[in-house]
């Protein structure tokens, strides 16, 4: 399917991204650029989104056409034709006519070596994304996905070690394109400061004497052994009078709750890093024990 899609982008002209280009071409501001037509025809003719006279200055020679001092109405796709079949295309954008600082946040929810990573962007843009591997290895471009004015894109490294020691950090590298412009920029993290566990799940009540129970599990996304990869549990509850009681327990899955509690929710972390909390999960009711 990725191959068809490839080969309908590369023999479809088009006047707005919609997806990254297969061949695309980087010019800096108000200086010439030179695109080639990937082809052995001996007779071609160009156009720029479609248009057969564009208004962009340009000289063909050959196979090859010279944009004279691109700027921004001269970006676009470039088409090489040979009578009405067409040979070759390939996106012209301009490097730096974007200096915004673009805000990516990273987030993992255990040590399994995958994350997803979020920024803003405007609906005609285009992102892709890919990472340099803990053992140095780079991963193919990851296509982002975007709506509502955010993107996000999904990463793993396999050759991470969630049993070893993290000596090097991931780098992400990201390139964004719009109609008129290109984008790079790179960051570096390493996974443990980007954990952020999911909610405890599974939360069950039962009475023992005069004592009410409470019991949980760890999130069914948290990494493996538990007694390797344990957690610091935030217990917040709320007694009969609207008071609230705040809980810290370590390494374990059951605590003692006040016998007037009313509801209660929790929250997890690493303790041995300093990452965000998980979200709260849900309030949970306690006044009919499980």
């Amino acid at each position: 399917m990725l191959v068809l899609l490839a080969l309908v982008l590369c023999l479809t002209p088009v006047d707005s991204l919609t997806a990254f280009p297969p061949k695309f071409q980087v010019g800096k501001l108000n200086e010439d650029v030179v695109v080639q037509c990937d082809t052995l025809e001996p007779h071609i003719n160009w156009t720029l989104n479609g248009e057969e006279e564009p208004m962009a200055e340009l000289v063909a020679e050959g196979w090859n056409l010279t944009i004279l001092g691109l700027d921004l109405p001269a970006t676009g796709n470039y088409s090489c034709w040979a009578g009405p079949i067409l040979l070759d295309t390939t996106y012209v954008v301009v490097s730096g006519a974007r200096e915004e600082e673009i805000d990516i946040s990273c987030q993992a929810e255990s040590y399994y070596g995958s994350f997803h990573c979020s920024w803003p962007g405007f609906p005609s843009d285009v992102f892709r994304a890919r990472l340099t591997h803990s053992d140095g290895s780079v991963g193919p471009w990851v296509p982002a996905a975007g709506g509502n004015g955010q993107f996000n894109v999904s990463l793993a490294d396999p050759s991470f070690c969630p049993f070893g020691e993290e000596l090097r950090p991931l780098r992400i590298h990201l390139e964004g394109l719009s109609d008129t412009s290109y984008l790079s920029l790179s960051r570096h993290f390493f996974l443990r400061d980007i954990v952020r566990p999911d909610p405890p799940q599974e939360l069950t009540l039962w009475q023992r004497g005069e004592q009410l129970h409470l019991a949980w599990a760890p999130p069914a996304s948290w990494q493996l052994p538990k007694s390797y990869f344990t957690l610091l549990y935030h217990l917040q509850y709320e007694l009969l009078n609207g008071t609230q009681v705040q809980q810290f327990v370590e390494g374990v899955e059951e605590t003692e709750v006040q016998v007037d509690a009313q509801r209660v929710r929790i929250s997890c972390r690493d303790p041995y890093t300093a990452p965000a909390w998980s979200p709260w999960s849900p309030w949970q009711d306690l006044s009919a024990p499980q």
